[in-house]
């Protein structure tokens, strides 16, 4: 009867000891699930910097450019002023993922549309905007990736200043499907 009495007891022990480091399973599981489900995940791709490459002066007085970052970094408004035939300026635009999740560049919208409206392209005539096509490039945290942006003043039988307005927009989405 003894034996069974210490038999007894050190199941009871031991079910005790297993309820227990379950007790302390769970609680540091909880925690783990916590700690998990605090951190916000998002996403927000933006230009972070514009940098003139060149900028090649095609008769007296060079070309012009002013820069400005608005819309909490998603859009870069320029202002070019191209004073003669051949004159040139490009940019080198930095394009960063600073969310926590993977991103997809929709597309950049440019306003006005020199590049794809004839109409806006011919006001401003014989200028020429291009720029690397990004559409649908994913974007890893932190990542970030360029864009070329050349204005170019080709040859004119009548030669005028131009000022040109243009802005660039960064659309984006995210890659992770809710």
């Amino acid at each position: 009867m003894k034996k069974s009495i210490n038999i007894r007891n050190l199941i009871i022990t031991m079910l005790c000891i297993t309820i227990i480091f379950m007790g302390v399973g769970f609680a540091f599981l909880a925690v783990k699930l916590e700690e998990k489900c605090s951190v916000e995940e998002n996403f927000d791709v933006v230009i972070t910097k514009a940098e003139a490459q060149t900028s090649i002066k095609g008769g007296n007085s060079a070309p012009i450019a002013t820069k400005e970052l608005v819309d909490d970094g998603k859009t870069i408004k320029f202002n070019f002023t191209m004073n003669n035939p051949n004159d040139e300026l490009a940019y080198e635009i930095t394009i960063k993922n600073t969310g926590t999740l993977p991103a997809k560049i929709i597309r950049l919208v440019s306003t006005p549309d020199y590049i794809s409206d004839q109409k806006a392209s011919s006001s401003i005539e014989p200028v020429v905007i291009t720029h690397t096509k990004i559409k649908n490039k994913t974007l890893n945290p932190d990542e970030t990736t360029t864009v070329k942006l050349v204005i170019k003043y080709n040859m004119s039988n009548n030669p005028k200043q131009i000022y040109i307005p243009y802005q660039l927009t960064v659309l984006a989405t995210s890659k992770n499907k809710w």
